[in-house]
């Protein structure tokens, strides 16, 4: 039976529902929440109080769902964590994967007219493709125009680099998806971290401990006085191959013999000396390069290639500063210049520290907000960490309780939908 939703205020159901991207995106358009689920109990209690008017259940996997009321739309950011980087990649084998089951229960079971959907990029590679044609097929079979399509709040000007994936589907018997058309992105070239209001709660500790000042300090240095400031590489820097020439192209450290690493230079061109294999690889070796492997790949072999060359080709400048690195931690100790073309100074950079090292990157948008609060933005210009407040806006989103910053909040923020690409794909989809 079709239904007439033009110009009509819609019923929706926010599953998984986080700190309420979905539920956000949907209210601006007037439209009405009637149930949410979220089993984070912090997250469970702030929505509580920042949505009161809506009801939420805790575990969806309990819910019956007979009791979840009426509803035009079904939205859900299901569990990424199966199919996402920073995951285990399990797919629907990882229990979180099969929430995705349940949605297709509460759809036939309703018979919902429209779902929008929201996961991370990688889940169309998932298995060789084969988990994203397992969750198009499965919504096709109740009777869905599906479409799908990968989109960034970057590409309409909101200054954060998050590609996520959607899935839009709407009941054939009521028009499909004929008319639907993606939301038009915009020009990234007007994109920039300068459209946020800089603003931060009272008591938000945003400052960077002694030990990071000193990190950012050393690699400043280091860039203000490269003696040619137009060939600073665009790839990793890996200190730790500043002198070595332990081999690694054609076999690991790992399997080389004591005998073969014995005389050679490990880590920082620290010549190693007559211990046993076990004490060479802990002491002497990178630890990117003592992993249990025959023989690295491609793009790790190049990286210490690069890495070696650009140290023979800068020997004086950089055994003249290398003392500097001194006591920093392991991954202090490497460094990111995505910057290829910009002026070689910080100062109107954004900063990250990350497992791979420090990064610094134009300030035109934000990486992906993270759920790791270790790998918090620093802006140099503002000389502190993003706050909760900052976090919203790259996120679209608003409260009047907001969650507290070192209490799960980044981690909030990481999970989010953007609110604003919500409305915009909303409002192509409902007519």
């Amino acid at each position: 039976m079709f239904i007439n939703l033009l110009n009509k205020k819609i019923k929706f159901i926010d599953l998984y529902a986080g700190i309420g991207g979905f539920h956000q995106g949907l209210s601006k358009l007037g439209h009405e929440c009637v149930w949410a689920s979220e089993i984070n109990e912090n997250l469970h209690e702030l929505y509580k109080k920042n949505y009161p008017s809506t009801p939420i259940d805790k575990n969806i996997l309990k819910t019956d769902i007979k009791l979840i009321p009426k509803h035009d739309l079904l939205t859900a950011g299901f569990p990424c964590q199966p199919f996402s980087r920073a995951g285990n990649r399990l797919g629907f084998v990882d229990q979180q994967g099969n929430h995705f089951f349940k949605i297709l229960e509460i759809l036939k079971h309703h018979d919902t007219p429209y779902f929008i959907l929201e996961n991370v990029e990688t889940i169309k590679k998932h298995d060789s493709g084969n988990t994203f044609k397992i969750i198009i097929n499965k919504l096709e079979e109740l009777n869905y125009d599906v479409l799908s399509e990968t989109l960034s709040p970057h590409e309409f000007n909101i200054p954060q680099h998050r590609r996520r994936t959607f899935i839009v589907g709407k009941k054939k018997n009521i028009g499909g998806l004929k008319e639907f058309i993606w939301p038009k992105k915009k020009d990234i070239s007007k994109t920039s971290i300068n459209t946020l209001t800089f603003k931060s709660l009272p008591n938000e500790n945003l400052f960077l401990d002694i030990k990071k000042e000193k990190v950012i300090s050393v690699w400043e240095d280091f860039v203000l006085n490269f003696p040619n400031p137009n060939k600073f590489p665009s790839f990793p820097i890996w200190a730790h191959e500043f002198g070595a020439n332990y081999e690694y192209e054609n076999i690991t450290p790992f399997k080389s013999s004591a005998k073969e690493l014995i005389g050679k230079k490990g880590a920082f061109g620290i010549k190693i000396p007559e211990v046993s294999k076990q004490k060479i690889l802990a002491n002497y070796i990178p630890r990117y390069s003592n992993s249990k492997t025959p023989l690295f790949p491609k793009w790790k072999i190049n990286f210490i290639r690069k890495n070696r060359d650009f140290y023979n080709n800068h020997k004086d400048y950089i055994d003249s500063w290398i003392h500097n690195l001194d006591g920093l931690e392991f991954s202090h100790q490497k460094f990111e210049w995505t910057c290829k073309g910009e002026k070689n100074t910080f100062d109107d950079k954004l900063l990250q520290f990350r497992p791979s090292g420090l990064r610094v990157k134009k300030n035109n948008w934000i990486p992906a907000l993270t759920t790791i609060k270790t790998q918090s933005v620093f802006i140099k210009k503002i000389n502190r960490k993003l706050s909760i407040l900052e976090l919203c806006q790259l996120q679209s989103l608003e409260f009047l309780h907001y969650p507290d910053h070192e209490n799960g909040g980044i981690k909030a923020m990481g999970n989010s939908v953007n609110a604003t690409i919500v409305s915009l794909i909303a409002k192509k989809l409902i007519k």
